[in-house]
C-alpha cells in the first residue's frame, strides 16, 4: 500500500471517528454521561491521531515525489523560468481535508483553537496552493503575493537611475529615476451551492475531495478568464491582455511560420524582458502543429529538428513553455516574462460551510471564496500577438 493510499485509508478513519462523535449529539443542553464523556475523549484522541498519520504518510508521499523528480529530471521541464522554493507539499492538505476541516468548524465539532483546524490565513495559503496548479496564468510562472490590504500598489518604473564614471571624491551623478504607484484592488471571486446533508454525512473525504476540487477549478477558471483577457468591467479587474502600455505585433492571413514569435520575442528583448511562457487557445497551437517544416514533408515545423514526424511534440516555440487555455481568442497570443507580472490574492480565501440556509431542506451551503487580481508593472513585459484575416 503506497503513502497516498494510507493517508486515504487514515482519512476514512478519521471521518469515522467524526460520525460517531456527531452520535453523541453534543449540540444538545443535556449533561453527558461519564461513559460518554469517556467514548468523546477517545474519539478526539483518535481523531487527532488519525490527522497525524494523514500528515505523516503525506510528509512521506512527497518526498517520494521529490526523490522521484530527482531520478528524472526530465519529467521538471516545462518552463524556463527559476521558481522561488515553495512550502513543501506535505504542509499542503489535500482539497478534500480542506472542506473537511470547514465542515468541522460549522458543526462545533472543533476550532483554531484546538489546533485541529487551519486558521483563516493557513486556509487561505493552503487553497491558493492546491489551485494554482489548476490555474494556467499561475501555471505559467508569475510571481503570487498575498496580503492582507484591501488595495496593494507596485512601484512601476518610468526611468532608470543615471550611473557614470566619476573621479574620486568627485559628486556622484545623480537625476534619471522616476517612478509611480500602481494600486491594485483584488476582487471576489466565488463558487456556491447547496448540498444534501446525506452525502456530506456518508460521503466522507471520498465525496468531498471531488466537491472541493471542483469549487477549486471553478474559481482558477474564473480567475484565468480575468487574469487573461478582463477589461475592468462586471466587477472584475483588468487581464494582461488589455494592459495599458503592453507591446504589440500584427500578423495577416495567420501563422505561415514562425516568424511572428521571432518579432514578438525580440521586441521583448529590446526592453531588456525576454519571453518565459506563451499563452494561446488550443485551435492556434493546434494550427501551428499543422504546420511542416517543408512543402510535402510530413515533418511538423515544431518538431525537433532530428525528430521523426510520429514522434511528440513537446509544447514550446523557440524554448519558450506554450500554455493552453479556452479563454483565450483564437485570433490572439500572449507572450510575457512571467518575472514581471505579479498575482495579488487576499489572506481571506477559503471554504465556508453552513445549515441555517438549508434546514428545512436538510442540506449544507458551500461556498468558496477568493479575492485576486493581476498587475502588470511592466507591460512592456508583454506582446501580443494578433491575428487577422
Amino acid at each position: 500500500m503506497s503513502h497516498a493510499e494510507r493517508a486515504r485509508a487514515h482519512m476514512a478513519k478519521r471521518d469515522e471517528y467524526t460520525d460517531l462523535l456527531n452520535r453523541l449529539d453534543l449540540g444538545s443542553k443535556r449533561s453527558l454521561s461519564p461513559s460518554e464523556r469517556k467514548t468523546e475523549k477517545e474519539l478526539l484522541g483518535g481523531i487527532a491521531t488519525a490527522d497525524a498519520a494523514v500528515k505523516r504518510h503525506l510528509e512521506a508521499a512527497a518526498a517520494e515525489e521529490r526523490a522521484m523528480q530527482a531520478t528524472f529530471p526530465l519529467q521538471l521541464m516545462g518552463t524556463t523560468r527559476r521558481h522561488e522554493p515553495k512550502e513543501d507539499r506535505m504542509t499542503a492538505a489535500i482539497p478534500g481535508e480542506l472542506l473537511a476541516r470547514s465542515l468541522d468548524i460549522a458543526r462545533g465539532i472543533t476550532t483554531p483553537s484546538t489546533g485541529k483546524a487551519f486558521s483563516p490565513e493557513e486556509m487561505a495559503k493552503k487553497l491558493v496552493d492546491l489551485l494554482a496548479p489548476q490555474s494556467v496564468v499561475m501555471a505559467s510562472g508569475v510571481n503570487r503575493v498575498q496580503t492582507n490590504a484591501e488595495t496593494y500598489s507596485f512601484p512601476v518604473i518610468r526611468s532608470d537611475f543615471t550611473a557614470g564614471f566619476v573621479g574620486e571624491l568627485d559628486d556622484l551623478p545623480t537625476g534619471g529615476f522616476g517612478a509611480e504607484p500602481l494600486k491594485v484592488t483584488p476582487k471576489k471571486i466565488a463558487a456556491a451551492d447547496m448540498l444534501a446533508n446525506e452525502l456530506m454525512d456518508d460521503g466522507g473525504s471520498a465525496f468531498l475531495d471531488p466537491v472541493a476540487k471542483s469549487l477549486m477549478r471553478s474559481l482558477s477558471l474564473g480567475f484565468d478568464r480575468e487574469a487573461l483577457l478582463g477589461t475592468g468591467a462586471n466587477k472584475g479587474f483588468v487581464g494582461i491582455a488589455n494592459t495599458p502600455g503592453i507591446q504589440k505585433h500584427a500578423v495577416t492571413g495567420g501563422f505561415k511560420d514562425l516568424d511572428a514569435f521571432v518579432a514578438a520575442f525580440g521586441k521583448l528583448e529590446a526592453v531588456n524582458s525576454k519571453a518565459t511562457a506563451v499563452v494561446m487557445h488550443p485551435t492556434t497551437w493546434a494550427d501551428l502543429m499543422a504546420l511542416r517544416e517543408a512543402s510535402g514533408s510530413l515533418k511538423p515545423l515544431l518538431s525537433e529538428s532530428a525528430g521523426s514526424p510520429t514522434a511528440g511534440v513537446q509544447r514550446s516555440i523557440l524554448g519558450v513553455p506554450v500554455w493552453i487555455s479556452s479563454f483565450m481568442p483564437v485570433t490572439t497570443v500572449l507572450a510575457y516574462e512571467a518575472d514581471q507580472i505579479f498575482a495579488v490574492w487576499r489572506k481571506d480565501a477559503g471554504f465556508q460551510i453552513s445549515d441555517q440556509f438549508g434546514f428545512l431542506k436538510d442540506g449544507t451551503a458551500v461556498r468558496a471564496i477568493a479575492r485576486a487580481a493581476i498587475a502588470v508593472p511592466n507591460a512592456a513585459a508583454v506582446c501580443k500577438i494578433t491575428i487577422s484575416a
